[in-house]
């Protein structure tokens, strides 16, 4: 029996109260979710408690699946949208300056922008804080953009499916977003 087979058995068993198939849909959604929250986590929220609120939704919302698409697309929006809603709640979107960024940061900078290199496994979690940074001035839906297509490498489909916008809005959006970060590092750049 193939995954998709279980999963609806698992549904139809839900919906006449069968613990157990609750216990497995958890099972089967909690990684899938896991990923997602990782990805577009709010810097001030514990992901257990963001995988919890969203599985929680799912549950409470299940009846209003319709079957029509893969469970999987309906959870991923379901998450997706939960997790922006919370980053707008957070309204976070600083402008990073060189002034803000810690001797660490700014020797991680230097050697990523301005001489090319890839940080050792030493400076990578310098790294990832960095990017968080400056990942942190785009709006929630850019950020969210920007991490499916170039972290997660996430099709144009995949996207349009998880947003329900249109390709071509897609790649403007990511065109947009990609000019801004570029100025952004110009900007730091420039204030060395």
């Amino acid at each position: 029996m193939d995954q998709s087979s279980d999963i609806t058995i698992c549904l139809q068993q839900w919906k006449k109260g069968n613990e157990d198939a609750a216990e497995e849909l958890v099972r089967h959604l909690y990684p899938f979710i896991s990923r997602i929250v990782r990805t577009h986590l709010p810097r001030r929220d514990h992901e257990e408690d963001l995988i919890q609120e969203i599985l929680m939704k799912t549950f409470s919302r299940l009846h209003q699946y319709k079957g029509d698409a893969p469970l999987s697309h309906w959870v991923s929006r379901l998450a997706l949208t939960t997790c922006l809603d919370r980053l707008r709640a957070q309204k976070i979107r600083p402008e990073i300056r060189w002034a803000d960024l810690s001797p660490e940061d700014q020797d991680v900078f230097d050697a990523s922008w301005l001489e090319g290199s890839s940080p050792d496994a030493s400076e990578a979690i310098q790294a990832r804080d960095l990017l968080d940074k400056i990942l942190s001035t785009l709006s929630p839906e850019d950020r969210s953009l920007i991490l499916m297509t170039d972290l997660e490498g996430q099709s144009m489909e995949e996207i349009s499916i998880a947003t329900g916008w249109g390709i071509s809005k897609i790649k403007m959006r990511l065109f947009r977003i990609r000019t801004q970060l570029r100025k952004t590092m110009q900007n730091l750049k420039e204030r060395l």
